[in-house]
């Protein structure tokens, strides 16, 4: 729903921006602002609305960041924005509609003749649409003389299927007096490409208006001229028309000029924290968008560049690398992919590879080689195996290698059976998984352009959510952002909504990458309710017990039905500009993670359990963990540790509708537990029996308390 929502409101200001005049024709920071907890918000203002007042309201909520995705995407918006929100000590993910949308142009641009307008003589042209997919006609450019063109003379441009006029796209118009000869005409349309379209200028006077420029050499030839309906041979009128398609579209990616322009326009600016690139790509994408990001920090190399996944709600198809091929390992046929190690990486143990199981014969077997390079110099480990029960297969290595390091793996054939097990499955040509200069795939020792799927020291089943997330940390990203809106139409909670939380931690854990979830702050008409004090408490503390480092709400303003093309309501301001209810549910949540926010940022998540009945792949309580249940009551216990090893523990109330009493038993008997206070973010007494180890509290319905144990426990 949030790609939808930005894309169609992205692509509306698009629209208008080009029928207009066209712009320009260290470690990221893992807070916000210095230690604060990054807390933001998605759909701000607008620009129109993009006033101290607005920003200061905000500010208010306690909220620190900004993303200006989906609203703010123009640099004269951003301007705006940013200067605003520097002023308050604001932060910005700072959108740009140059990183979702490209252009392209078809014009006739030569001129010797002209043609006047009128309400008796309308003048047309055909003309064809680009190759490729998405396309929106956004602008179409006349050469028109103003002289006669006075007061209250409209002239109007229609697109039809055709000369024949039997569809109409749409029109625009343009009203006198004019000063100028170049007058553009916004629409936004939907067209199909490589066909042929009709544009035709009409005016609601009598009096003529023109030259309307046109071309008696035939310049373009792919469409004709019309005058009052009937077809000129051999001219054509002058124009410009601007098409638009989303830029990752047809295999492509945003233009590289556009991308530094952006990130050398914003680089200066104060209130940035960094770029929003990217919302729910699919799997296929990851290594553009990446490598859209790595051309960001080479010239901003500060800043965060933000993407933001889809929850394990999505289809098969939003999650899969979907453009599949592969190969055959036979005798004849030596597989192979070279790659590189992550930081800090100091051992393979596994490689896994995606084959179909049922291609292996009896007597067939595949052996896999690490090299230190596709030129095979130096043998670092193999495994083999004669067999598998499913399409996965894991080789076993325990390889040393170096981190940043280059290696090559090689998939060879024993050449019994019938010689040949496959597929052995690729990226179709082109299509690249591997982040972009760390690896390709080969065969028979000749770089094929694209990338073999495997896994490293892990064991994933291909094209589920966790390949997807897995996936996406091989690009090295700031952090890792999710949305999962939990709080059903129906009063339920969505079923798999720990499943995504456990999965996004695991592989953000093993990958060294902090996560940031999305909070759902709004409702959608028979799908999503708007959620309540105890909801929004729910969500937000059991994302921190599971090590969540930011939060961001969605959404802030309520977004319409014809910008979003959903039926949104309840958002945290209103359609009417007031503060929703849950506007004040935010204030003081969020008042409470600032406070913890200084301790949170420094812990590592060591573990997440689970008290009462189990959520669907999560974990009870192992019975020798140092902080026990005392009862069966619905809990979620996070456990961490600081970078001296101290422990803390984060515990909620998993029970969205009551209030309850948890209590706990440590077997170790510390000497003191402490609270981290959400008032103050100073550690204060607690019930904790040291004598009996036992420690109890009430908790409101979705609340966590973060524990503090003594420093050696």
């Amino acid at each position: 729903m949030k790609q939808k929502l930005a894309k169609l409101t992205a692509c509306l200001m698009m629209m208008t921006l080009l029928a207009g005049t066209l712009w320009g024709s260290a470690p990221p920071q893992a807070a916000a602002s210095g230690t604060e907890f990054p807390i933001g918000i998605f759909y701000p203002p607008s620009p129109a609305e993009t006033t101290l007042a607005k920003y200061q309201q905000i500010k208010d909520m306690n909220a620190n960041l900004i993303v200006g995705a989906a609203v703010i995407n123009t640099p004269e918006a951003n301007d705006t924005a940013l200067a605003l929100a520097d002023s308050l000590g604001l932060k910005m993910l700072v959108d740009d509609y140059r990183f979702h949308w490209r252009t392209e142009m078809v014009e006739q641009p030569a001129y010797d003749t002209g043609y006047y307008v009128s309400n008796t003589n309308r003048l047309g042209q055909t003309f064809r649409t680009p190759a490729g997919s998405g396309w929106y006609l956004s602008y179409a450019q006349l050469k028109i003389d103003p002289v006669f063109w006075g007061s209250g003379t409209t002239l109007t441009m229609r697109i039809y299927d055709s000369p024949a006029r039997a569809t109409l796209l749409g029109s625009a118009s343009v009203g006198g007096p004019q000063t100028v000869y170049d007058h553009g005409f916004g629409f936004g349309i939907p067209i199909a490409a490589n066909t042929t379209y009709y544009m035709e200028l009409t005016s609601n006077s009598a009096s003529p208006v023109g030259w309307v420029t046109a071309n008696s050499g035939n310049p373009y030839g792919n469409g004709m001229f019309y005058d009052n309906g009937t077809a000129v041979s051999g001219t054509d009128l002058l124009f410009y028309i601007s098409f638009s398609q989303q830029a990752y579209n047809d295999r492509n990616s945003p233009n590289n000029a556009d991308v530094d322009l952006v990130a050398n326009y914003y680089k200066t600016k104060s209130g940035l924290l960094g770029y929003h690139l990217y919302d729910e790509p699919g799997a296929t994408l990851f290594n553009r968008v990446a490598a859209v990001r790595e051309r960001i920090r080479a010239i901003d190399p500060g800043r965060m560049a933000f993407v933001n996944l889809f929850p394990n709600q999505a289809t098969d198809a939003l999650l899969k690398v979907n453009a599949i091929s592969g190969e055959f390992s036979r005798p004849t046929s030596v597989l192979g992919q070279s790659f590189t190690t992550s930081a800090g990486q100091t051992a393979i143990d596994t490689i896994q590879l995606w084959v179909d199981r049922l291609q292996w014969g009896s007597g067939e077997a595949l052996t896999l080689r690490i090299w230190n390079s596709p030129s095979k110099t130096s043998l670092v480990a193999q495994s083999t195996l004669t067999g598998a029960t499913n399409n996965w297969p894991v080789f076993t290595l325990n390889a040393t290698v170096s981190p940043n390091a280059s290696y090559y793996w090689e998939l060879t054939h024993n050449g019994g059976g019938d010689g040949s097990i496959g597929w052995v499955i690729r990226t179709e040509d082109g299509l690249k998984l591997v982040k972009d200069g760390t690896g390709t795939g080969y065969v028979n020792g000749t770089p094929i352009g694209s990338d073999f799927w495997f896994v490293v020291n892990q064991n994933i089943q291909g094209g589920t959510y966790e390949d997807y997330v897995y996936r996406w940390t091989l690009q090295q990203p700031d952090v890792m952002a999710f949305d999962h809106y939990p709080f059903k139409a129906d009063g339920t909670l969505t079923a798999n909504y720990y499943d995504n939380l456990e999965t996004i931690r695991r592989q953000s854990l093993l990958a060294n990458i902090d996560f940031w979830s999305y909070i759902q702050s709004v409702g959608i008409t028979g799908h999503l309710r708007k959620p309540s004090q105890n909801d929004m408490r729910y969500q937000i503390y059991t994302n921190l017990a599971y090590g969540a480092k930011g939060y961001i709400y969605f959404t802030y303003r309520t977004p319409g039905i014809e910008s979003s093309g959903e039926p949104f309501h309840n958002g945290l301001i209103l359609p009417d500009g007031t503060t929703n209810d849950t506007y004040g549910y935010a204030t003081t949540l969020n008042a409470e993670v600032l406070k913890l926010g200084p301790t949170l940022l420094g812990l590592q998540s060591q573990a997440v359990y689970h008290s009462g009945a189990l959520p669907a792949t999560t974990s009870a309580v192992p019975s020798g963990f140092f902080w026990q249940p005392s009862t069966a009551l619905p809990s979620v216990i996070g456990s961490f540790t600081n970078g001296s090893g101290r422990k803390y523990v984060m515990v909620v109330n998993r029970d969205e509708a009551n209030s309850r009493t948890l209590s706990f038993t440590l077997p170790g008997k510390p000497a003191s537990v402490t609270e981290v206070s959400k008032s103050t973010g100073l550690e204060i007494g607690t019930s904790y029996n040291a004598a009996t180890g036992v420690i109890s509290a009430s908790f409101a319905p979705g609340e966590g308390k973060l524990y503090a144990l003594p420093a050696g426990f």
